[in-house]
C-alpha cells in the first residue's frame, strides 16, 4: 500500500527572518506540496478554521490565518475566512459568542478575525444559527448516514482545513479530522454527534413550563408548540438537536433537576466520536477529495478545545506546521509527533487535572518520550475511555475510508 505523504516544517531554530509564518510559506510553495498550482486563478477558497471562544488564549492565531489568505490571493484565488456557528444559545454573552453568527463574527473580531485584518471575508459557513447546510448522503455512517454539511464550504471552489492540533476534552484529540467531522457541519451534525439527533431530545418536566413562549421563538425548525393549558408540546420529527431550547429555558440553571428539556441518554465518549467521524466521511464525500486539503499547525498544544473559554495548560513542546490532502494521515503523523515528545514540566502530566467524573491523577510516564499523552487528559472522558479515544478516532475515520493511518513524514525545513 503506498503510504500517504505529510510534509512539516519543524519550530527548531527559529530566528529573525525565519519565523513560523515564514516556514509556512515555504511549506505553501515547496515544489512537492504545490497548493500555489493547486488553487487556480479566480476559484473561491474556503479557509476554514477556529476563531476561538471568549476567554480562549490558545486558539490559533490570526496571524496564521491572514498569511494563508495572502498566499491565497497571490495564486489567483478569492479567499473566504470560515467558521461555523456553535450549538445551544448563549443568552449570558449574548455580543460574545460561539452559539449564534452575528455573536461569532464579534468574537472573531475580538481575537483578531475580521474583514480588514485578514483582506479577505470573514463568514459563517452555516448560517445565522447552524442551518444553512447541504445534505450528504453517506452510507458508510455507523450512525450518521445523512451528513449536514455547511453550505459555505459547498459553495467553494477549494477549501483549506487549518486546525490548531491539540489534545481534546472529550474526543482524545483535535485537528483535521475533528474539522472535518464537528466544524464542517450545521448544528444538525454537531446535535447528531454530541446529543445523538432529535430522537433523544423529549421534554422530561412539561409541569415546569411557565408558557413563555422563549423556547418556540428560537426553534428553527417549529418543533415545539403550546398546549390548550399553556404547556409545552414537543414534536421531534424536525429536531436537530440544536439544544437552543436548552438554553432559552427559564429553568436552564437547574439543569436535569427543573429544566423542562432533557436527553433521554447520555452519549458515550467513544460513541460521540464514532458519530464525528460519520459526519467527517459525509463532509468528504460533499466536498470531494480533490478540491480539499488540511494544514494542523501543531503549537500551543493543550488539552483543550478551541470552544473552551480557557486556555489550558501546555502539554508538549511546539512541533510544527504539517501539511497534507490526506485528513487521516495528518493526524496520525501529529498524535506520533506529540508522542514522541517530551512533556512539559506542571503540564496536566504532571500535576493531573480536575474532571466531573473526578480529579485526573498525574500521569507520570506521559513526561516521557515515546509514552501517549492524547485522550488521557481528555477531562469529559469516562476514565475507562481515555486510553482509547485517540485510537477510536482514528480507526473510525479508517473506517469511513476518508485516508490511511500509514504515511511519509517529510521535513522540508532544512
Amino acid at each position: 500500500m503506498t503510504k500517504s505523504k505529510v510534509y512539516m516544517i519543524n519550530t527548531n531554530e527559529l530566528k529573525m527572518g525565519d519565523s513560523l509564518i515564514d516556514r509556512l510559506e515555504k511549506l505553501w510553495n515547496h515544489t512537492d506540496v504545490k497548493l500555489v498550482e493547486w488553487i487556480k486563478k479566480g476559484e473561491i477558497v474556503a479557509i476554514k478554521t477556529h476563531f476561538g471562544s471568549r476567554n480562549q488564549t490558545r486558539h490559533l492565531r490570526s496571524m496564521y490565518i491572514r498569511k494563508i489568505v495572502d498566499l491565497v490571493h497571490s495564486a489567483g484565488g478569492i479567499p473566504w475566512v470560515v467558521e461555523g456557528v456553535g450549538l445551544g444559545w448563549d443568552s449570558g454573552n449574548p455580543e460574545l459568542t460561539m452559539s449564534n453568527g452575528p455573536g461569532f463574527i464579534n468574537l472573531a473580531n475580538r481575537h483578531g478575525f475580521s474583514t480588514g485584518t485578514m483582506n479577505a471575508p470573514v463568514v459563517m459557513g452555516d448560517g445565522i444559527v447552524g442551518t444553512e447546510v447541504f445534505h450528504v448522503q453517506n452510507d458508510k455512517g455507523k450512525y450518521i448516514k445523512n451528513v449536514a454539511m455547511a453550505m459555505g464550504l459547498r459553495t467553494a471552489d477549494k477549501v483549506i482545513i487549518v486546525s490548531r492540533f491539540k489534545g481534546h476534552d472529550g474526543a482524545g484529540f483535535g485537528g483535521a479530522l475533528k474539522q472535518l467531522g464537528i466544524g464542517c457541519v450545521g448544528n444538525e451534525g454537531k446535535g447528531g454527534a454530541h446529543w445523538g439527533g432529535g430522537r433523544n431530545i423529549y421534554v422530561k418536566h412539561p409541569e415546569n413550563c411557565t408558557g413563555c413562549g422563549n423556547c418556540l421563538r428560537i426553534c428553527p425548525y417549529g418543533c415545539l408548540s403550546l398546549d390548550e393549558n399553556n404547556r409545552i408540546v414537543f414534536d421531534p420529527t424536525n429536531c436537530i438537536a440544536c439544544t437552543m431550547c436548552f438554553s432559552k429555558c427559564h429553568h436552564e440553571k437547574n439543569l436535569e433537576k427543573e429544566r423542562v428539556f432533557a436527553a433521554k441518554r447520555r452519549i458515550p465518549n467513544v460513541e460521540q466520536v464514532e458519530r464525528m467521524m460519520d459526519n467527517a466521511g459525509g463532509v468528504m464525500k460533499g466536498i470531494s477529495p480533490d478540491r480539499i486539503r488540511f494544514i494542523n499547525i501543531a503549537i500551543d498544544i493543550t488539552s483543550h478545545c478551541d470552544c473552551m473559554s480557557a486556555g489550558g495548560s501546555i502539554l508538549v513542546p511546539d512541533q510544527g506546521i504539517f501539511y497534507s490532502p490526506d485528513p487521516v494521515a495528518i493526524d496520525q503523523a501529529c498524535v506520533d509527533q506529540v508522542t514522541k515528545a517530551r512533556g512539559v514540566p506542571m503540564s496536566p502530566a504532571e500535576t493531573g487535572i480536575d474532571s466531573p467524573s473526578g480529579r485526573i491523577e498525574p500521569i507520570f510516564d506521559a513526561m516521557e518520550p515515546d509514552e501517549p499523552k492524547l485522550g488521557l487528559f481528555s477531562r469529559f472522558v469516562d476514565p475507562e475511555s481515555r486510553p482509547i479515544i485517540t485510537e477510536t478516532q482514528l480507526a473510525a475515520a479508517v473506517a469511513q475510508g476518508i485516508g490511511s493511518r500509514e504515511y511519509e513524514l517529510i521535513d522540508i525545513t532544512q
